[in-house]
């Protein structure tokens, strides 16, 4: 299932979980991932809800709807390791700025790579090592150039430190899903 995380939908505060948008086809929707806004409009508060959400052609079952829910938190958690690392330039045109690091996983393995060689052969290694880190808003680059072997391991760790935490909040989101108003709808109690 591919799941595109920039594509918000909007609706009023109460829009639900999971509903039939078609009883005749059997299309259903599932929405996750709300957030509430509010807007003021001839002085008054108006209060909706943004979500993302996938069209069902049937009943969605529970193991769908977890599917759905907890990718939505797994690309989002992919989405800030790939551009959430926060870099303040040492050395370079762009020293003193910060930027945010490219984080994608051949740009991870170039990074340990370097690292990696670095650390095991000191003395072959050529300083500044330059790394291409970021980009301006005008698509020009953006370098960073380590003096040392220091610096070079302040950048790579703080990345890996960086995309642990990010794995970590991830986890405990999916851990901490409430589930039960998806079951609530899909799966009702009736009373005898």
């Amino acid at each position: 299932m591919t799941i595109d995380i920039n594509k918000r939908h909007s609706g009023g505060t109460a829009t639900k979980v999971v509903e039939c948008i078609d009883r005749r086809f059997g299309t259903w929707r599932v929405r996750t991932d709300f957030k509430e806004q509010e807007e003021q409009q001839a002085g008054r508060t108006r209060r909706s809800v943004t979500f993302i959400e996938t069209e069902i052609p049937h009943k969605p079952t529970m193991e769908e709807v977890k599917e759905f829910c907890l990718g939505v938190i797994d690309a989002e958690t992919d989405a800030k390791i790939l551009n959430g690392y926060e870099w303040e330039v040492l050395h370079g045109d762009d020293a003193g700025s910060t930027v945010k690091v490219w984080l994608s996983a051949e740009n991870q393995e170039n990074f340990k790579a370097k690292h990696d060689l670095a650390l095991a052969y000191p003395q072959l290694t050529t300083w500044p090592v330059i790394y291409k880190i970021s980009e301006h808003a005008d698509k020009s680059p953006v370098y960073e150039h380590f003096a040392n072997i220091e610096e070079l391991a302040q950048f790579y760790l703080g990345g890996v430190a960086y995309i642990e935490q990010t794995l970590q909040e991830g986890w405990q989101k999916k851990g901490a899903f409430d589930f039960t108003p998806y079951e609530l709808i899909l799966n009702p109690v009736t009373e005898e």
